[in-house]
């Protein structure tokens, strides 16, 4: 049989081996780029990597993002390969994936999988629209998070690291902001997002904090290790928080980090780089914007259709009065009207080149532009979260979830399956995105807001 071993290849692709047998790929992106070319491999896969996905007895595929969803890559796979998909709340994904000739299981909530002697899966979906992948690999438990907000199932995961009888725990997840939106904007185009300074020290420390309260021992990178390569998002790659990042503000001591790109050989512990630099192949850059001409203007039958594709989202009437588009130097109501005298106005403008806006349109994932960063982003009297962006993005493109009354019945879906864990969830991400960004503004306003979050996270033990 040979040791058991996981391997990161980058991104969200993380490799099992039995021996010299690779037994399971996850989220496979092997090839090519992502986001309208805005995202590229942190460096190319050598052939043999990419072998040995092909050669894996089986896939899993997390969510529907294009990184993690990579068609370009999925196309090297044999016919009828075996892939396992979450049961998410629309069947999109596994019946594209059945339409291209894979063998696609949809996995029960919370049920175990056998797929050899010393591998079990478990997978949970939610309510984001993503999904956790939890593996018993011989007598270690991996947990792989990706990109994915935990959605309640923190005691779950907790009676599975409490119940495991040696430290062979190893937590994979995202770490980072850049792989959402942070091209923000003021009214004259001006970028106006935090530097990135800012943002690693509480991040990776929080991330830390989750990682240790859940009983993870080993931490390594997910959904990570990819750079921006458009010559209008490459700025992004300031706010990416990598290895030497991890190293510099970890402060969790009963958590080891595994550096990124490494093949663990799980019965000694033994860990070989197999990109011993960590520093990224910079051949990945473009010199353009991909696909797009940020001068090109659309039709009036397209802008028909971008307005169509926006007007079919009653889920956010009720907390934006309007989107505004600026397209090739051409701005538009697409959506909304005035508000309500008694208030100021909450709205929102996307600065976006028309083909990515186009194929956004066509295929419905908006998510893809707010991901990308070369969309520019104006609020106004408003913030993206908690309910702009889940009901645009992930809700409408991923569930299919356009009007209040599939809304609601969603949110009972995922309540019902799980009531303490989720409505925890729910109150936790309100007071995360709303008050505590709230009270940030006011301190900010008032001058006192080092101080106050000194405190703030020295409460939640993130600081000495």
């Amino acid at each position: 049989m040979g040791s058991l071993k996981f391997k990161t290849m980058g991104n969200a692709t993380v490799q099992l081996w039995e021996g010299d047998k690779p037994i399971l790929t996850t989220d496979p992106w092997l090839v090519g780029r992502a986001y309208f070319d805005s995202w590229a491999l942190h460096h190319p896969m050598s052939d043999a990597e990419i072998e040995s996905a092909k050669n894996s007895d089986y896939l899993w595929i997390s969510h529907g993002h294009p990184d993690h969803l990579h068609w370009e890559s999925l196309a090297l796979m044999p016919k009828g390969k075996k892939v396992f998909v979450p049961n998410h709340y629309h069947d999109e994904i596994s019946e594209l994936l059945r339409n291209e000739g894979f063998d696609v299981e949809v996995m029960e909530y919370r049920r175990w999988y056998r797929l050899s002697e010393n591998l079990e899966i478990l997978c949970i979906d939610n309510i984001n629209q993503d999904a956790i992948l939890v593996m018993r690999f011989g007598d270690a438990l991996l947990i792989n998070l990706n990109d994915s907000p935990l959605c309640g199932e923190r005691n779950f995961f907790r009676s599975l690291t409490s119940a495991h009888p040696n430290d062979k725990i190893y937590i994979f997840k995202l770490i980072g902001v850049a792989a959402d939106m942070l091209n923000y904007v003021d009214s004259d185009g001006k970028f106006i997002t935090d530097p990135p300074e800012q943002y690693k020290p509480g991040c990776i420390q929080s991330a830390a904090a989750q990682i240790a309260d859940l009983g993870g021992r080993h931490y390594c990178a997910s959904s990570s290790q990819h750079i921006y390569a458009r010559a209008d998002s490459r700025w992004a790659n300031a706010y990416d928080m990598n290895h030497f990042d991890m190293v510099k503000y970890w402060n969790q001591p009963s958590v080891r980090v595994i550096e990124p790109f490494v093949t663990v050989d799980l019965e000694t512990g033994e860990r070989a780089l197999d990109w011993p630099s960590l520093k990224a192949d910079e051949s990945q850059m473009l010199e353009g914007t991909g696909p797009d001409d940020w001068s090109e203007k659309l039709t009036e039958e397209e802008w028909q259709r971008v307005t169509a594709f926006f007007q079919q989202f009653e889920t956010v009437k009720d907390i934006v009065d309007f989107i505004d588009l600026d397209v090739g130097g051409e701005r538009r109501r697409v959506f909304g009207g005035e508000a309500p005298k008694w208030r100021k106005p909450r709205g929102v403008r996307f600065m976006v080149p028309r083909y990515s806006l186009l194929e956004t349109v066509q295929w419905g994932y908006f998510d893809d532009l707010l991901i990308g960063n070369f969309m520019k982003t104006e609020l106004i009297n408003m913030r993206l979260y908690p309910d702009f962006s889940p009901r645009i993005a992930k809700y409408g493109g991923n569930a299919k979830v356009y009007d209040n009354k599939s809304l609601k019945a969603m949110y009972r879906h995922y309540f019902w399956r799980n009531p303490i864990g989720v409505a925890g969830f729910w109150l936790q991400n309100y007071w995360q995105v709303k008050v505590v960004r709230d009270m940030s503004d006011l301190t900010e306003r008032l001058g006192i807001k080092p101080p106050i979050k000194w405190l703030y996270n020295k409460a939640r033990r993130l600081v000495a």
